[in-house]
């Protein structure tokens, strides 16, 4: 077993995280798994999904290979028919149940196309913000995306998206222009559980696919903004905006969904909205752009993943733009730490 199969993730349970689209769940069983847990998605019959431990009680045979009918999944092996919420309703060599026989049913959430799932105490659940993301199923904002597992630890995809100013060096075709050379002090807002940071970039002109697709002069320049935050352990938003005199600010969001598989691998979930240029057109434009540029990332981060795995962590030296993300790893720490993980 490689170093990489074998590490464990600490990340919290006590956290919603994106486990598929809501394309991808249908009757048929989904096999994923979130923290170095098996986890199988399905859907009842009235559609709404649902997620079970993905083993079965009897044998350790995965339970996503099972036959779903009605409201009920059928085990591949042992034949043991479960309800969808878990528990044991049929033996096919007994007539009687062995009691309390039944698999882990989760809280899931499902919203902007995803589908969450929360593996931590249900009683946390409740008292935590569910994932809102209203823009994803907002006519008036265009949406592109894609998802893919990333060969690296999720607390490296945390790090990446806690500063962007490295978008100049990695991808200057997308950078937006106020990003080359110095750049604003960071300004940060800590509370309990997330992270908010900005900074403010007077007369600098837009991005330049922007400026393309809006038909305005590259050299004109407009006051912009750059905002992100660290929402919850599985969820981060990013904004970009173009003000306008007189006129509706230019806006983009970056949504990720983060998802630790386990310690050195994360499914991730990227979209991109905007509320300017809609259509295919623009689309055709702007998709290649952010696939290269999130592909080149991911790339990027296993890059460092095997470094980590070779070498080990180091002493790093630390600038002012990693603000947030010390930040946002204290309370992973903390966080951590309260769960005993």
């Amino acid at each position: 077993m490689s170093t990489r199969e074998g590490t464990r993730s600490t990340f919290p349970r006590n956290a919603w995280y994106a486990l598929a689209t809501s394309e991808d769940v249908g009757r048929m069983p989904v096999a994923r798994r979130l923290i170095d847990q098996p986890i199988l998605l399905t859907r009842k019959t009235s559609g709404a999904a649902v997620a079970l431990r993905d083993r079965c009680v009897n044998l350790p045979f995965p339970l996503s290979r099972g036959t779903v009918t009605g409201d009920t999944i059928v085990d591949g092996y042992s034949g043991f028919t479960y309800s969808l919420d878990g528990a044991v309703i049929a033996v096919p060599t007994q007539a009687e149940v062995p009691y309390d026989a039944k698999v882990q049913s989760f809280p899931v959430h499902e919203s902007g196309g995803l589908i969450y799932v929360w593996i931590g105490d249900p009683a946390v659940a409740r008292l935590r913000p569910k994932p809102s993301t209203p823009w994803l199923d907002d006519a008036a904002w265009s949406t592109l995306g894609e998802e893919w597992t990333t060969q690296a630890g999720a607390t490296l995809l945390q790090d990446n998206f806690s500063d962007i100013t490295h978008v100049a060096t990695v991808a200057p075709e997308i950078s937006p222009p106020a990003l080359l050379g110095s750049t604003p002090t960071l300004e940060v807002e800590v509370s309990e559980t997330r992270v908010k940071f900005w900074r403010d970039f007077p007369g600098q002109p837009m991005p330049a696919f922007q400026a393309e697709l809006l038909d305005i002069d590259r050299d004109e320049v407009f006051d912009q903004r750059e905002e992100g935050e660290f929402v919850a352990p599985g969820q981060w938003v990013d904004r970009w905006t173009v003000r306008r005199a007189g006129e509706e600010d230019l806006q983009l969001i970056f949504s990720h969904s983060i998802t630790p598989i386990n310690g050195s691998s994360t499914w991730h979930a990227w979209r991109v909205s905007r509320n300017f240029a809609p259509g295919a057109a623009a689309d055709g434009v702007l998709k290649p752009l952010f696939f290269d540029y999130y592909a080149k990332v991911k790339g990027l981060l296993e890059e460092m993943q095997d470094v980590l795995d070779a070498d080990g962590p180091q002493r790093e030296v630390r600038v002012q733009a990693d603000a947030a993300m010390l930040s946002v790893r204290r309370i992973m720490r903390r966080l951590a730490a309260e769960e005993g993980a």
